[in-house]
């Protein structure tokens, strides 16, 4: 049996995707990052699959983990991620989120909370790579009772403490369809630089397996060139992408959905305060009655970079409500 790629042989190369932030990539993050930065793919946040499976056993539909996993066929493909440590779990969350109509499920091995490492989860399962097979294994088994044909693919990071290249030879005799790699080490959580030469090192071991593989870390554009591409670093240096098959953004798509397109559209300021009315919106509509501060990240980062942008700044981190924001902006006479 080939391994099941699903919607990822559709996408085009480079793949440039939303990566799955913890608190930050609602529903309507990845709607925006649709929308206005046409990204290829995205991710949920990670929900945990062990308090997913509980949740739905004891029938707690108020519980926030459902807001989590909330998505609009608009953001498709969108991939649910998971995570947890026990095998057993991952089977019936999937379960669960296999009838939800996701187009693939990730699992969550490189989250650097030191609660969630120690307790083997997340980056936790680098340690443990029987573990992480089983894991898989049981992701798949349940696809499989379902009858579904969803891809099951893994984000994890470069290696514990150091660079693991017997772990990124254990992620390619997983025949999986896609490999994302952080290329940080759990050890350096998100301190220092991701390191894109050993993410080439990596790339080339889990390729020939016929994985895709998705760079991860500090990725603040993609600069397409003729049949060439790069991807562009906080640092301003230019990686060449020619050994990753795409790039997942992270951090600096916040409140800057446009850092995930190809075609290098520089939004004005009017542009992107216009994206931040309408994100507000969004999220109203789709958690109605929720508390507002959520939004207000998402809000400063769409002035961050903006000359004498610090009042306005302050303005829209105090808001609490989309009304709230739209008032803010229309003071500046821009909109």
């Amino acid at each position: 049996m080939g391994v099941e790629k699903g919607f990822w042989n559709k996408l085009s190369v480079p793949t440039v995707g939303m990566a799955p932030m913890d608190g930050v990539t609602d529903a309507a993050c990845r709607w925006i990052a649709k929308r206005h930065g046409q990204a290829d793919v995205v991710y949920t946040e990670f929900v945990s699959a062990e308090g997913l499976w509980r949740i739905n056993k004891r029938q707690e539909f108020d519980h926030k983990i459902w807001k989590e996993l909330r998505f609009s066929k608009e953001e498709s493909p969108v991939v649910v991620q998971l995570f947890g440590s026990d095998p057993k779990s991952f089977y019936d969350a999937t379960m669960i989120v296999g009838k939800m109509g996701f187009d693939g499920i990730d699992i969550n091995m490189g989250c650097p909370s030191p609660g969630l490492e120690k307790s083997g989860g997340g980056a936790g399962l680098i340690r443990v790579p029987e573990c992480a097979g089983n894991v898989v294994a049981e992701v798949r088994r349940a696809v499989g009772d379902l009858g579904l044909n969803l891809p099951v693919s893994v984000k994890t990071r470069i290696g514990s403490s150091v660079p693991e290249p017997d772990w990124w030879d254990f992620l390619a005799s997983l025949e999986l369809p896609v490999v994302a790699m952080h290329g940080r080490t759990f050890k350096q959580l998100y301190s220092g630089e991701a390191d894109w030469e050993v993410l080439s090192e990596a790339a080339r071991v889990i390729r020939k397996s016929g994985a895709l593989f998705l760079a991860n870390g500090d990725v603040k554009g993609v600069k397409i060139d003729g049949r060439e591409w790069k991807a562009k670093l906080n640092s301003g240096k230019e990686v060449s992408g020619e050994p990753f098959d795409g790039v997942l953004v992270g951090r600096n798509v916040v409140g800057n959905p446009w850092v995930l397109r190809k075609d290098g559209l520089v939004p004005n300021l009017k542009q992107r305060l216009e994206v931040a009315v309408e994100q507000a919106r969004a999220y109203e509509k789709l958690f109605p009655g929720d508390k507002f501060f959520p939004v207000r990240k998402h809000l400063a980062g769409f002035v961050s970079g903006v000359e004498n942008a610090g009042e306005l700044r302050r303005k829209l981190v105090m808001t609490n409500s989309a009304d709230e924001v739209e008032k803010v902006v229309k003071e500046l006479n821009i909109l």
